[in-house]
């Protein structure tokens, strides 16, 4: 049942990606790591490593000729290029986290490069189904639904989070990203926090206004909202265990601290 669902969220990933091109600078380079994240949903990751390599190569020569580029955004580019790596040369990183970890690079990338609607703004359901659950959980007082929903919350959010720092405002992504660490840290705490159920509802807020600007120009039904809720599933699968994700979360929070 699980390759079932992980190979119907391939088959929406790239078909997506197929029928964005038109809305994205798409050249010979680009398609470079379409393919690395193709071989890397394969399950292909030394092949996969070297075509994002080569990417890596090719485009942070083209990046550090562009004056348009901060020294910051140059740092988190580089800094999720080598997370990706790191990621698809560790035999024990989860499957799923190789993938996030390629995709998000991709979707930085598309952040940089397209003038219009950046595909990081198509994940919108992705993040904020499970924050909206999260929500829901701590109304009834079920800890572990909670647990379950911020686990896959902070795993969407990791993905768009490089998009966020090349795309946004630094003010507004160092605000956004405080609360996320807030939560993050806090989990879920009624008695000690009085004002946790204020912060839940500020990152509510604060990302739905980032995700609802401007207009987007794709229709209502597309294929990446059938793609950001295949990755819900799949992610769900994968992170289910909130226990195996304590380990994980303070290697992300160091990555989002490291770019922040």
């Amino acid at each position: 049942m699980r390759k079932l669902i992980v190979g119907i969220s391939v088959f929406f990933i790239f078909f997506s990606f197929n029928n964005l091109k038109g809305f994205a600078k798409i050249d010979q380079e680009t398609s470079l790591i379409e393919k690395s994240l193709s071989l890397v949903q394969e399950g292909d990751y030394i092949h996969g490593a070297n075509l994002l390599e080569q990417f890596e190569t090719n485009y942070m020569g083209d990046v550090k000729k562009n004056k348009d580029f901060t020294p910051k955004d140059l740092e988190t580019i580089s800094v999720t290029f080598q997370n990706a790596l790191l990621s698809l040369k560790n035999d024990a990183s989860d499957p799923q986290e190789k993938v996030a970890d390629v995709l998000g690079v991709r979707l930085m990338v598309d952040a940089r490069e397209t003038s219009l609607q950046p595909m990081w703004k198509e994940m919108k359901q992705s993040v904020m189904t499970p924050l909206h659950n999260m929500d829901a959980a701590y109304k009834r007082g079920n800890s572990e639904a909670y647990e379950i929903q911020l686990n896959q919350f902070l795993h969407q959010f990791e993905i768009v989070y490089p998009s966020l720092l090349v795309d946004l405002p630094y003010d507004e992504v160092k605000k956004i990203n405080s609360l996320v660490t807030f939560l993050d840290e806090y989990r879920i705490n009624k008695e000690e926090l009085p004002a946790f159920k204020q912060k839940l509802d500020e990152t509510k807020a604060e990302l739905s206004f980032i995700f609802e600007q401007g207009n987007s120009i794709f229709p209502p039904t597309s294929f990446w909202t059938i793609f950001t809720t295949g990755g819900i599933i799949v992610g769900t699968l994968s992170y289910v265990g909130w226990r195996k994700y304590k380990g994980d979360r303070s290697k992300n929070k160091k990555r989002r601290e490291h770019n922040d």
